[in-house]
C-alpha cells in the first residue's frame, strides 16, 4: 500500500489491491489506516513535542501573570479579581497540559470515536470518508468520471504509473482538492483491474 501527500497537509492518496466491491475495499483501507495510526490526531504533535513547547514558554509565564496583576490593580472590583483569576487559570491549564498526558494522549479505540473527537478538524486521511456516493458528496468517495479518464489518460484503463504521474504532477489536483470529498479510479495492468486508487482532501 502506498500513500503520498502532494497537496499539503490535507491531501491524501492510496493505492490498494483491486476489489470488485468498492465499498469493501474502502472500509478495508480505512481500517488499515486506523490500525497503522496513519492519520492526524488532536494537533498532530507528539507528547514530546508538546512538552518541548511548554518548556520553551515556561520562563515567560511568571512575568506575564505578574504583568496581568499590575494591569488588574487599576480595575475596580469585581473585575480586578476576575482578571487575575483568568490569568492564573490560563497559566495553570497551560502547565497542566505539559504534565502527565498519558490519559489525554490515549488514542481512540474505534474509527467512530476518532471522528467524534476530531470533529471539524478531521483526520487528514481517508478515515474522513465514511462511504461511497455516485456523485461528489461531503464525506464520501465517488467514482472518477469516465469522460475525465479519457481526457487525462486517453484511455478508460489507466495503469499505476500513469495515475501516479498525474497525481504527482498536479493534473488530478482540481478533482481531488475539494475539501471533504474523495475519488477512486480503477487501476489496470495488462488490460485487467489490478488496483484501486483513492485520493481526496479532508481536515482543517
Amino acid at each position: 500500500m502506498n500513500k503520498t501527500h502532494v497537496m499539503g497537509a490535507t491531501g491524501w492518496s492510496y493505492f490498494v489491491p483491486y476489489e470488485a466491491d468498492i465499498t469493501t475495499a474502502l472500509q478495508r483501507l480505512r481500517q488499515d489506516v486506523f490500525v497503522r495510526g496513519d492519520y492526524i490526531y488532536r494537533d498532530g504533535l507528539t507528547p514530546e513535542d508538546r512538552q518541548a513547547s511548554i518548556e520553551r514558554i515556561r520562563p515567560a509565564l511568571g512575568p506575564w501573570v505578574q504583568r496581568c496583576r499590575e494591569i488588574a490593580a487599576d480595575l475596580p472590583e469585581p473585575k480586578r479579581a476576575q482578571y487575575i483569576e483568568m490569568a492564573e487559570q490560563a497559566e495553570r491549564e497551560l502547565l497542566k497540559s505539559g504534565m502527565d498526558t498519558s490519559q489525554s494522549e490515549q488514542k481512540p479505540q474505534s474509527i467512530e470515536e476518532l471522528l467524534q473527537r476530531q470533529a471539524a478538524n478531521g483526520t487528514h486521511s481517508v478515515l474522513d470518508m465514511v462511504g461511497l456516493s455516485p456523485k461528489p458528496k461531503f464525506g464520501a468517495i465517488s467514482p472518477f468520471p469516465r469522460a475525465k479518464l479519457i481526457e487525462l489518460f486517453d484511455s478508460e484503463t489507466p495503469n499505476h504509473a500513469e495515475i501516479e504521474e498525474a497525481y504527482e504532477s498536479g493534473s488530478l489536483e482540481k478533482y481531488v482538492s475539494r475539501r471533504w470529498q474523495g475519488i477512486y479510479i480503477i487501476v489496470y495492468r495488462d488490460g485487467s483491474p489490478d488496483e484501486l486508487f483513492f485520493a481526496g482532501c479532508s481536515g482543517d
